[in-house]
């Protein structure tokens, strides 16, 4: 019995001896900690930003500096600024006089005062996007200043208070040089003036449009900056066309509708613009906070 014990713990042995030399298999492993691919799409999903300061700094500083207020040009510089609503006022008499020498009663007169005439011309943007394009442009941009609470101008609307106002005080019409009126406006409603003009940009992942924002400061005519921003391409998808598959921006799926051959499935574009917009918005405040504040 004793001799059994003794052969069966040599068995064992030699079979574990025999399976330390063979090697056992290791847990498996990753072969990446990171893929390529995962990283590449964590990248994509994150959203682009252009300022590193926070609203609550901002605010901060913004209310520090006294709120100061903003006029924007879209699209269009500043030379250009003169506003679409002006008016002429004219004053003509005519008269024809008979009688004798030395007496001039008019026998008839005709008086013609306070001829008004105003004239509506479309504004003078950059031929590089449309009328439409532009509108989303600014409101996206817009927006995303006011977020941070800056005070924007509204300049057809600060132009018609000014007017109002010099009317009620002096009782002339103050349209006559519309250039001077508009200058007077900036001085008294207005702090900054910004100017965001397109120009072509060719760099890789980068939108084909890029933006100049020139700032100037209404108190001393000081250029407080004059950079361009090149705007970081959107997110783009394979999506399947009739001509095979190419790149375009991904489209969100708003519902479904009957049609007479089937289902035709309607897509909510992404608002291009308005990003651009916001963006450069980013970019503003940026500025204005390095820069001004």
């Amino acid at each position: 019995m004793k001799a059994v014990h003794v052969f069966t713990l040599c068995a064992a042995a030699t079979l574990l001896g025999s399976s330390l030399a063979h090697g056992q298999d290791t847990p498996a492993q990753p072969m990446l900690n990171d893929s390529y691919f995962d990283r590449a799409r964590t990248a994509e999903q994150q959203q682009v930003s252009l300022i590193t300061v926070d609203q609550t700094t901002f605010k901060a500083a913004y209310e520090k500096a006294g709120r100061p207020k903003l006029v924007m040009l879209v699209g269009e510089p500043f030379s250009d600024m003169v506003s679409d609503w002006h008016m002429q006022r004219r004053v003509s008499v005519n008269a024809q006089a008979t009688g004798t020498e030395g007496t001039f009663v008019p026998e008839s007169q005709s008086v013609q005062v306070g001829v008004e005439q105003r004239n509506y011309d479309s504004p003078r943007r950059s031929g590089m996007l449309t009328g439409a394009q532009w509108d989303e442009y600014q409101r996206g941009y817009q927006s995303t200043l006011m977020q941070y609470g800056v005070r924007l101008v509204n300049r057809a609307v600060a132009m018609r208070l000014l007017d109002s106002e010099i009317r009620a005080e002096s009782k002339r019409n103050p349209q006559d040089d519309n250039q001077r009126l508009e200058m007077d406006m900036l001085r008294k409603h207005t702090n900054l003036l910004l100017e965001v003009m397109p120009y072509r940009e060719n760099k890789l992942n980068f939108e084909p449009i890029g933006y100049q924002i020139t700032m100037t400061s209404l108190e001393d005519a000081t250029l407080l900056a004059d950079d361009r921003v090149a705007i970081p391409q959107g997110l783009m998808e394979y999506r399947a066309g009739a001509g095979g598959y190419n790149l375009q921006r991904p489209r969100q799926v708003a519902g479904v509708t009957a049609q007479p051959g089937g289902y035709e499935v309607i897509e909510e574009e992404l608002e291009l613009w308005a990003e651009q917009g916001e963006l450069a918005a980013q970019a503003t405040i940026q500025m204005l906070y390095d820069r001004y504040l």
